[in-house]
């Protein structure tokens, strides 16, 4: 931090676990962009983020890059925190952020992306409004609970951080009395420069040891109902009926809590079709290993019926990669160069786009892409930074007190 420079503290007191990778990444690269406004600060006020410090050795020496940990004053070990605060953000009952925040060191000046009983500034985050769009995917319970816990998030907020403007025209619409309240932060994925050289230089290893096939589409997605690999396999059916195989390769958890049999479901189905031979499911692997796999892949796939900002999209457009999307109008809004969309409800129309992209092009990196990207990405970064920012200065207006390091 710089001499002289107004510090803002803010809380995230959101848990950052490996179970919940989609939050790690997020939180990464807000952390990261924070740390890229700091460093071109013109006006002496540097935002300092604190988070609860993660059970998991590996993040927690990692985060530490990027924040400061939350030390409690009590006698309470801090894994107790992380828990009862996991169970708020899944909307299971939990009555005790008050005591939280009132034992917090160093001072906190204002908690964002959730929220808490403190008189703090408060700045919580809604990522999406899945279920109104989707509420088959939801039991009647989920869907209350999530309505009682968004409705709370926008009236104790100061403002709501929303992450599209696709989600804004949902708020207009579940709570129109509040709609002035909403910010939308279009969340950026930064890529490390050295993954170019690093993807290149395990290109032998990665092939070996997944056996890889010489071309193949690439699907980094979680195997969720609403993640929509059926259209996939459809489309990988319907050409293997016209003698046309080409292959997928799939990464991501197997699980989804809101319907345990969808991964069973979906390799009966490949079984069924006979089409078991043309995917190939990886699990959960390393970070440098997907960076690889979207590289070399022909096109990355996200078939999505929903999403809020897709992490998958941004890891593209800063890597440099072609997505084929789903028509959503957030993917439409996200605009990564050289994007094709199709009906996520139409596996025909899918399949002809497949089969385009697998006749006119080879597996291996887009360079003119890459380099595109890496052009464009730290002024994204940067970008993403102000905003958050602006936002936060907004918050805290008249609020803070004028600390300086």
């Amino acid at each position: 931090m710089q001499n002289g420079s107004k510090i803002i503290n803010i809380g995230f007191l959101l848990p950052i676990q490996k179970e919940w990778m989609g939050g790690v990444n997020y939180f990464k690269n807000l952390f990261i962009a924070i740390d890229y406004v700091n460093k071109q600060s013109s006006d002496n006020i540097l935002l300092q983020p604190y988070i609860i410090k993660p059970d998991d050795t590996e993040l927690a020496n990692e985060f530490s890059h990027y924040a400061k940990f939350i030390n409690f004053k009590k006698k309470k070990k801090p894994n107790y925190y992380t828990k009862k605060i996991l169970c708020k953000m899944f909307f299971k009952k939990f009555n005790k952020q008050k005591y939280i925040t009132e034992t917090l060191e160093p001072h906190i000046d204002i908690i964002s992306h959730s929220i808490t009983n403190q008189k703090l500034p408060m700045l919580p985050w809604i990522p999406d409004f899945q279920h109104i769009h989707l509420p088959e995917m939801f039991s009647e319970k989920e869907i209350e609970i999530r309505n009682q816990s968004f409705l709370s998030h926008i009236k104790q907020g100061k403002f709501v951080i929303l992450s599209s403007n696709d989600a804004l025209n949902d708020m207009k619409i579940f709570a129109p009395d509040f709609y002035h309240k909403a910010r939308v932060l279009q969340f950026v994925s930064s890529i490390n420069q050295d993954i170019y050289k690093k993807t290149d230089d395990i290109s032998d290893l990665i092939q070996k040891k997944y056996n890889l096939p010489s071309k193949y589409f690439y699907v980094p997605n979680q195997f969720w109902q609403h993640k929509n690999h059926k259209v996939i396999f459809k489309a990988i059916s319907i050409l293997k009926e016209r003698d046309i195989n080409i292959n997928v390769v799939f990464t991501g958890y197997s699980s989804d809590y809101r319907n345990k049999n969808h991964y069973d479901k979906l390799m009966e189905y490949a079984e069924k079709e006979n089409i078991k031979d043309n995917i190939k499911i990886l699990g959960l692997i390393d970070s440098i290993e997907v960076y690889y796999l979207m590289r070399n892949c022909i096109s990355i796939i996200n078939p999505s019926l929903f999403e809020g900002w897709s992490s998958t999209v941004e890891e593209a457009k800063s890597l440099g990669k072609n997505i084929i999307l789903s028509n959503l109008d957030v993917h439409k809004e996200q605009n990564p160069p050289k994007s094709l969309y199709f009906n996520p409800n139409n596996a025909n129309e899918l399949a002809q786009i497949l089969l385009e992209k697998w006749n006119s092009n080879d597996n291996g990196p887009d360079y003119e892409l890459e380099e595109l990207a890496r052009k464009l990405l730290p002024e994204r970064m940067l970008s993403f930074g102000k905003k958050y920012k602006n936002i936060i200065l907004e918050t805290i207006s008249g609020e803070i007190k004028n600390e300086t390091a």
